[in-house]
């Protein structure tokens, strides 16, 4: 991912991290940069499966109040793909091949894990990623602890 963000006085990029957004769209990729002044995080914006752009976020490392990841399992998306496939087996000599795509990928997005970051403010803003790079993740939110540590 292309780093384009102009960077302050004395300020440098320390680590760069790449990660798959999801499981179903593996192919778009979060980017986050710890520089050692801030953390500067970007996502890509998505509507129905289509990238339509990017959301960029930049955090200083004194309001960042804490980052973790977590694995997050949505229920509701779990009954739907469920649901669907279903219906897609028992109509799969007329539409139900449709139905089983979209059945297999809700219960797919069910299950996620995402790095939360946490500001001074009470907010907290969650990057989704896919769980075999978790390591990377843990690995990115202890270099990320050591910079906070160093101010």
């Amino acid at each position: 991912m292309q780093f384009d963000t102009p960077l302050g006085k004395d300020e440098s990029v320390q680590k760069e991290y790449e990660f798959s957004y999801s499981l179903i769209l593996f192919f778009l990729k979060s980017g986050f940069w710890l520089t050692n002044k801030r953390l500067i995080a970007r996502k890509p914006n998505v509507l129905l499966f289509i990238p339509i752009c990017q959301d960029e976020l930049t955090y200083p490392l004194r309001s960042i109040a804490g980052i973790k990841t977590r694995t997050e399992f949505k229920f509701l998306p779990l009954c739907v793909g469920v649901i669907l496939l279903l219906v897609g087996f028992s109509a799969i000599r007329s539409f139900g091949f449709p139905l089983l795509l979209l059945g297999v990928a809700n219960i797919i997005s069910a299950f996620q894990t995402v790095i939360a970051v946490g500001s001074t403010g009470g907010g907290v803003v969650a990057y989704s990623h896919v769980p075999w790079e978790g390591t990377e993740a843990k690995k990115m939110i202890n270099e990320l602890n050591q910079l906070i540590a160093d101010i």
